[in-house]
């Protein structure tokens, strides 16, 4: 079991942690906050689409997307 991975590479993962990681894509739920941050995150990548600049400011300690 290891994790290789190097600056000019991917990352291989073998054993269990490969065996894990199987599973967690097939099987796996997202939690309750993976909807709403995709959907924030396809809301920014629209906005750099068209625009090339994506602003976003502080709220409350965290990142939010300035529109």
């Amino acid at each position: 079991m290891s994790i290789k991975s190097s600056a000019f590479g991917g990352v291989t993962l073998t054993g269990k942690d490969a065996k894990k990681f199987v599973a967690q894509v097939q099987k796996g739920k997202p939690n309750s906050a993976a909807a709403p941050a995709v959907a924030r995150g396809v809301k920014m990548a629209k906005a750099y689409a068209a625009t090339g600049v994506v602003k976003i400011r502080m709220k409350d300690g965290k990142f939010v997307h300035a529109e």
